[in-house]
C-alpha cells in the first residue's frame, strides 16, 4: 500500500525468527486509522501492509517459542511491540511504550495471507470464539480498558452516558449488556440505524441530528450522569461530557478526536465546582499470557460477547482497495455509504 494507492502484490516473508510463529491470517478488521495511512499520509514508510486488528492459525514456530503454541492453534494478536527498556515498559505500560513497534503501521500487518508474529504477541483463542471475533480483541479491549476507567464494570454507580454510536460506542453498550445488565445505559447519535443496534441491546437512545437538539439535550440533562464515555471523537461532545456530568461523577475521554476542544471559563468552572473526574484512555493494557484487558476480552467473548454481531461488510484482499476508497469519500462528505465494521477475509 502506497499513499492514496492500493495494490495487491506478492511479498516474501522475511525468515522466521526463533521467537516468532507464522501465522495464517484468517480475519483483519479494517479501522479509520487503517483509511487515513491509506488516504491521508499516515502510515511511516511505503509501501504498508496495513492492518492490525486480527486473528488466525499459527502454521509454523521458530525454536525458542512456548511449547504451547503450535501448528493448528486459532491465535488473536496484540499488534504492539514494546521496546520493554523505557519507563512505562518498566511499570508493564506497554501500550504507553515510548520507543514501540507496531503491526500494520510501523512495519507490515494483516492485510495478508500470512505473517510472522512475536510470540509474545499471541494468545490462544478460547474454545468457541471464532476467527472474526478473535480478530476484534484488540477494539474490545480497548472498550473494556475504558469502561474499567470509567469504573462502571464491577462498581454499582447511576445511569451511563455514551455519547457516540460508532463501533466502539455500541461494543460498549454489548461489554454492559453481558458484564452489568442492570446498569441502565444512554446512547446519543445522530445516526438512528446506529441508535436501533444499541436500543436492541437494551440501551435508551437519543437521536441528535443538529447543534440545537444537542443544547437542548444538554439543558434537560445537564448534570445527570454520573458516569459519561465520550466515544465519538467531536470537540462538541468532549464538551458536553462535562456539562452532562453530575456533581462528583467522571467522564473518560475515548475517541479519538478530531480537532481542538476548547473549554469556556463557564465550563470549566462547572467541573471545579462539581468535583468531576475527567480521565482519559489510552489503548488497552497486554502482557502476555498475564491477566489484562485483552485475556478479560477474551474471556468475554468465551462466556457469549459477539463483537462479529457489529460486522456489516466482509470482502477479500482483491475488494480492499474499493472498500478503502468509499470509506474514504464518506470519511471526506463526498459520498453517503457509511459503515460499522468492515472485515477483511484474506483466504476468503
Amino acid at each position: 500500500m502506497a499513499d492514496a494507492r492500493i495494490e495487491i502484490a506478492e511479498m516474501a516473508l522475511a525468515p522466521l525468527a526463533a521467537d516468532e510463529c507464522t501465522v495464517r491470517i484468517g480475519a483483519a478488521g479494517v479501522c479509520s486509522s487503517d483509511v487515513a495511512r491509506a488516504f491521508a499520509g499516515g502510515a511511516y514508510f511505503y509501501p504498508l501492509v496495513m492492518g492490525h486488528e486480527l486473528a488466525g492459525e499459527v502454521v509454523a514456530c521458530g525454536d525458542s517459542v512456548p511449547v504451547d503454541l503450535g501448528p493448528g492453534q486459532a491465535v488473536t494478536v496484540f499488534p504492539l511491540l514494546p521496546c520493554f527498556t523505557c519507563e512505562a515498559c518498566a511499570l508493564g505500560r506497554y501500550a504507553q511504550c515510548r520507543s514501540y513497534d507496531y503491526y500494520g503501521s510501523r512495519r507490515h500487518g494483516g492485510f495478508a495471507e500470512f505473517l510472522n508474529v512475536k510470540a509474545w504477541n499471541l494468545l490462544p483463542l478460547p474454545d468457541g470464539v471464532g476467527i472474526v471475533d478473535g480478530a476484534l480483541t484488540e477494539p474490545v479491549s480497548v472498550v473494556v480498558h475504558a469502561l474499567d476507567r470509567l469504573g462502571v464494570l464491577i462498581a454499582p454507580t447511576g445511569p451511563l452516558l455514551v455519547l457516540g454510536a460508532g463501533f466502539l460506542g455500541l461494543l460498549a453498550v454489548k461489554v454492559l449488556r453481558q458484564c452489568r445488565p442492570d446498569l441502565a445505559v444512554t446512547v446519543v447519535d445522530r445516526n438512528p440505524a446506529k441508535l436501533a443496534l444499541a436500543a436492541a441491546d437494551g440501551a435508551a437512545t437519543e437521536v441528535l441530528g443538529d447543534e440545537a437538539e444537542w443544547q437542548a439535550f444538554v439543558e434537560s440533562n445537564r448534570a445527570t450522569f454520573p458516569a459519561v464515555l465520550e466515544a465519538a471523537g467531536v470537540p462538541a461532545t468532549f464538551r458536553h461530557a462535562l456539562d452532562l456530568c453530575r456533581h462528583g461523577g467522571r467522564v473518560v475521554w475515548m475517541g479519538n478526536v478530531s480537532g481542538d476542544v476548547s473549554l469556556p471559563q463557564a465550563l470549566v468552572s462547572q467541573v471545579l465546582r462539581k468535583e468531576i473526574d475527567i480521565l482519559g484512555t489510552w489503548n488497552s493494557s497486554y502482557r502476555g499470557r498475564a491477566e489484562s484487558d485483552w485475556t478479560r476480552a477474551l474471556a468475554l467473548m468465551a462466556q457469549g460477547l459477539a463483537p462479529s454481531g457489529l460486522v456489516d461488510v466482509v470482502v477479500g484482499l482483491e475488494e480492499l482497495a474499493p472498500l478503502l476508497a468509499d470509506l474514504d469519500a464518506h470519511k471526506r462528505r463526498r459520498i453517503h455509504r457509511p459503515r460499522l465494521k468492515a472485515m477483511v477475509r484474506p483466504h476468503g
